[in-house]
């Protein structure tokens, strides 16, 4: 018996395998790549907004929190662990930088169990720019600036005891100064941030007040 060509169920199976290969071309060339290079930091802002992760390992941070005892209040400073975060920044054809957004996690604080009797923590612990904010930089070079901003942070939480989780309102920090440098790169961008807010942050029912919050942060592009 003499073959003839495909029969029509084959010809229905080819074209359907060529569609998919097309198809998959098609997204895979439509994909976007890394290709894009810039001369320096400031070119890198200029063009695109540009995120930045902050580390974990690179940052620090402390608290500083005041209890209320049968002998008045009594003042506290202790450690708290950055767990991640990360910043979105810009700038302008003057070269005034933009930070577009901010976001900080912090780990489960302990609160002294005189506080409430048993064990305690703020968990869900997170700083986050509630607008972005510009303010006037200094270049030293194309690859290096310096900006001071006021920032309108909020602070979102929840409060832990015995295992019973409870949400806390945010609060509204007042102004909390920001020193942001920028160093690097156009294919790779560093900065480090130093944050300090002070005043009476939060208040627990007369029993437990936080005054003071100070970050040392570090961040870097991982990519384009």
């Amino acid at each position: 018996m003499s073959y003839t060509g495909p029969t029509f169920a084959m010809r229905r199976v080819m074209r359907s395998a060529l569609a998919l290969v097309l198809f998959a071309t098609a997204c895979t060339s439509g994909s976007p790549t890394d290709t894009d290079s810039f001369d320096s930091v400031r070119d890198r802002l200029h063009a695109q907004p540009t995120r930045l992760y902050i580390g974990r390992d690179a940052s620090s941070g402390s608290i500083t929190a005041s209890r209320y005892t049968n002998a008045g209040w009594v003042d506290g400073t202790s450690p708290v662990q950055i767990s991640s975060g990360e910043l979105k920044a810009s700038a302008d054809d003057a070269g005034t930088l933009t930070l577009r957004a901010f976001e900080v996690d912090i780990d489960p604080i302990d609160i002294p169990e005189e506080v409430f009797h048993k064990p305690a923590q703020l968990t869900d612990v997170r700083v986050k720019l509630s607008k972005p904010v510009s303010g006037q930089t200094t270049w030293t070079s194309d690859d290096d600036a310096t900006v001071t901003l006021s920032l309108a942070l909020d602070l979102e939480w929840a409060i832990a005891i015995n295992d019973s989780k409870t949400p806390l309102g945010t609060q509204h920090l007042p102004p909390v100064p920001v020193d942001l440098m920028l160093t690097g790169a156009g294919d790779h961008v560093d900065a480090s941030i130093g944050l300090h807010a002070e005043g009476e942050l939060w208040n627990w029912a007369g029993l437990l007040k936080l005054t003071a919050m100070e970050m040392s942060l570090a961040a870097e592009t991982t990519g384009n």
